[in-house]
């Protein structure tokens, strides 16, 4: 058997490792040093530029505010108080949806024949008022009252309308003579509770 012969050691193979080692770490050093500094003016970058933005939006904001004064002053000059129930207890409200209900309704040619007791919510500075209200009227006199009760001031709202015919279904009235039809409907106003 023969001897393989091996090769030679390189000497600057040790040489070569050590600069690389040295250069790694050298590079690991700065990475070290400089990188925070990176990642913070990045962060700071996009800090300003969301700043910036934050900035032109809130000027273009407050330079509508001159119109924006100008309707609110107008806003105030129309009264949208009126629009509400009297502000206070809840049963004065109620009262003042309640008459003004029972006025609609015998101006319009109907007939009133219970109105339950009102129901109220509230709901942050709004205080919902509703009551049940059950009348007879004519096709006409029902036209008439909702739409009073649409065109009142203060603004009321009616749900849960039912119509029920009173008569047959074969029953055929004279020339212009309408039946008599039972109507039940919820009716809502809301008042300011004056709470922020």
């Amino acid at each position: 058997m023969s001897a393989i012969a091996a090769p030679a050691p390189d000497p600057n193979r040790g040489r070569r490792i050590a600069i690389a080692l040295a250069l790694a770490a050298i590079v690991v050093a700065v990475a070290i040093v400089v990188l925070p500094f990176v990642l913070l003016h990045r962060r700071y970058d996009r800090a300003l530029a969301e700043n910036l933005d934050l900035l032109d939006r809130y000027s273009r904001i407050a330079s509508t505010r001159a119109d924006v004064t100008k309707q609110l002053d107008a806003m105030r000059g129309r009264d949208p108080k009126r629009f509400f129930l009297r502000s206070g207890a809840a049963a004065l409200s109620a009262a003042e949806a309640q008459e003004a209900v029972r006025a609609l309704v015998e101006s319009s040619g109907g007939r009133l024949i219970t109105m339950q007791a009102p129901v109220s919510k509230d709901d942050g500075r709004y205080r919902q008022i509703t009551a049940n209200v059950q009348l007879t009227a004519n096709i006409f006199a029902l036209r008439k009252i909702l739409h009073a009760v649409e065109s009142n001031v203060p603004y009321l709202f009616v749900d849960n309308v039912t119509v029920r015919s009173q008569v047959p279904g074969n029953f055929r009235p004279g020339p212009g003579a309408e039946p008599e039809m039972f109507v039940q409907f919820d009716i809502s106003g809301f008042a300011l509770t004056g709470a922020p």
